[in-house]
């Protein structure tokens, strides 16, 4: 890597200087991205909820479910399912851990006893509510900073880089090495 500032190498980016001079721009990005993540005040709540979560015993992969229960408030099992891209039967696990963590409270919905709703546990909800705005207000920031076609590029290309982390993912299961331009 050429060690350019990181404005100097975003403004490379795209301009038709190459795949691997792109990749640099895009790495030196991300590493700009991941460290703007862990800022004092927010490495400081990080740390408090994921101490929260590791003492009840739960993971990494509980914290989606209690940012996408910020986002969108009470909602049922399904629901929650649907928007975190996974079955009702593992929403309904991760929502079982995470209120035996009391982090979450499940309540029969008044209008189908049938369905639970799943809602943050009052004494809780200030902190995930604070851990995750401070991790959502950015991207929200980025996308109202974009046009519409921007924002569909935008996105197109996040979705893109997902997809091929998975099949990445699927074609290497062992994380072996990978060649340049593979």
């Amino acid at each position: 890597m050429s060690g350019k500032s990181g404005a100097a190498a975003g403004a490379d980016a795209g301009t038709g200087t190459g795949v691997d001079a792109d990749l640099e721009a895009m790495v030196q990005i991300m590493g700009r991205m991941f460290r703007g993540m862990k800022g004092s005040a927010a490495h400081g709540e990080a740390e408090e909820l994921t101490g929260l979560v590791k003492d009840a015993g739960l993971g990494p992969r509980h914290v989606p479910v209690l940012i996408r229960l910020v986002l969108d408030g009470p909602v049922p099992v399904g629901v929650l399912a649907r928007h975190l891209a996974l079955s009702p039967a593992t929403v309904s696990q991760l929502v079982g851990e995470l209120q035996r963590g009391g982090f979450v409270v499940r309540r029969p919905d008044e209008r189908d006893r049938r369905r639970m709703i799943v809602s943050l546990d009052e004494e809780r909800r200030d902190l995930v509510e604070r851990f995750a705005w401070r991790r959502l207000r950015p991207l929200r920031m980025t996308l109202e900073a974009l046009g519409p076609l921007e924002r569909e590029h935008f996105l197109h290309g996040w979705r893109t880089l997902v997809e091929m982390m998975e099949r990445a993912a699927r074609e290497d299961p062992l994380g072996g090495g990978v060649s340049r331009g593979a």
